[in-house]
């Protein structure tokens, strides 16, 4: 009933506030998107807008949040997630973020030797391993500052005069990469769907696909090093966890206890789980909840980035979708089940991801060979498609 329909405030309206609205709306829920911007990805979604820095803690913020049921953080700004956790504090609001688990997920470091302490599989450090490695900011996100190099003696290069606690550097492992969430409190947690991790030229998401190509033991792993890892940083809340198989044994590359992006839209596809729906639940319902929904895959599906211009149809990391403006969600463009999209009639340069479900892989490729199709039929030109991968490495 209308009357029940549940009302929450989604701060931040880039990527993770797109995949929250996204969800939230799937679950029927009346959805609030806050963010200091006065346009961002999300808010061609929701059902209001409001345009606050969180961090100035405004009397007109807070009588907003009071409105509301629950509020759902969808950024990694630290100044802005300390200010929501001071008002939620001092107003009684609730808020469905754990900073305490946040605050050893956010950096490298923490997580790393929390890992090391938990006899968790995770990729070795400099200069304790083998070239080449990868390099990343300690305390990024994600794809963000990301670099691989490729001898000890460019690593050095690399490293002189640099503050070593702000870099992390690890040896560089070659294989598929898998995410997996999951949802609750001590003593009581939900995996969810496993997803795999198709990478761009900079190491960033391009496409995420579900269900994978692992055995069941692998399966097994996955959930209950997440299990382990929830435990461990004793989670009241979300967390996704992103593994490599690297030869056959999977490797922890990162643990992130926040609402991630793309993964969860893909689960919900291909299983009809709702992780926000879950979430809400978990904060304000009752956990867990009684009625469990089929976790058989159903469908497969994917996430697919797309920027359309300068001559060029490719296919690249999520970054180009934070870049946009207001996005639409359209039903049906370009053969896609669904598109979220800035495109407009006439426009040189758009992007889109698209989200496709099939029977099985090969339903899903056939979707996305349509998809590229329509594109081109849309642009009225024979655009290439340009596929991006991250770099190969030298023979040794």
């Amino acid at each position: 009933m209308a009357e029940n329909k549940r009302k929450i405030a989604i701060i931040g309206g880039k990527l993770q506030g797109l995949e929250t609205v996204y969800l939230a709306e799937k679950a029927g829920m009346e959805t609030w998107l806050i963010d200091r911007k006065e346009s961002v990805p999300a808010m061609g979604l929701c059902d209001r807008f409001f345009c606050f820095d969180v961090t100035k803690q405004e009397a007109e913020l807070i009588a907003v949040l009071k409105q509301v049921d629950l509020i759902l953080p969808a950024m990694e700004d630290q100044e802005a997630l300390d200010a929501l956790v001071a008002m939620a504090d001092s107003h009684q609001l609730s808020l469905a973020f754990d900073p305490h688990a946040y605050a050893i997920s956010s950096s490298k470091r923490r997580s790393d030797r929390l890992m090391l302490e938990k006899k968790i599989p995770a990729p070795s450090y400099y200069p304790d391993c083998e070239p080449p490695y990868v390099v990343k900011p300690s305390e990024a996100s994600g794809s963000e500052g990301v670099q691989m190099i490729e001898t000890k003696e460019e690593m050095e290069a690399f490293l002189s005069g640099k503050d070593p606690a702000l870099w992390v550097a690890q040896e560089f492992l070659e294989g598929p990469s898998y995410s997996i969430e999951i949802i609750g409190r001590p003593g009581a947690y939900k995996v969810y769907e496993i997803t795999q991790i198709h990478m761009d030229e900079t190491y960033d998401c391009k496409r995420v696909t579900a269900p994978c190509d692992l055995s069941d033991a692998m399966i097994k792993q996955m959930e209950t090093l997440a299990i382990r890892l929830a435990d461990s940083v004793a989670l009241r809340g979300i967390m996704d966890v992103e593994v490599i198989e690297h030869q056959g044994q999977l490797r922890v590359l990162e643990i992130d206890a926040r609402i991630p992006s793309q993964t969860p839209t893909v689960v919900y596809h291909t299983s009809g789980r709702n992780e926000i729906e879950d979430l809400v639940e978990l904060f304000l319902g009752v956990w867990p909840p009684v009625e469990e929904k089929k976790r058989t895959p159903a469908r497969h599906s994917s996430f697919l980035h797309v920027m359309v211009g300068d001559g060029k149809i490719r296919c690249l990391g999520e970054h180009i979708m934070g870049g946009s403006g207001t996005l639409k969600l359209l039903s049906g463009f370009c053969e896609a089940d669904e598109t979220l999209t800035d495109y407009t009639s006439g426009c040189g340069l758009w992007r889109g991801t698209f989200i496709h479900t099939a029977e099985d892989h090969d339903g899903l490729e056939f979707g996305k060979h349509q998809t590229i199709a329509a594109i081109r039929s849309l642009m009225d030109a024979d655009l290439p498609f340009v596929d991006s991968e991250p770099p190969k490495l030298l023979p040794k």
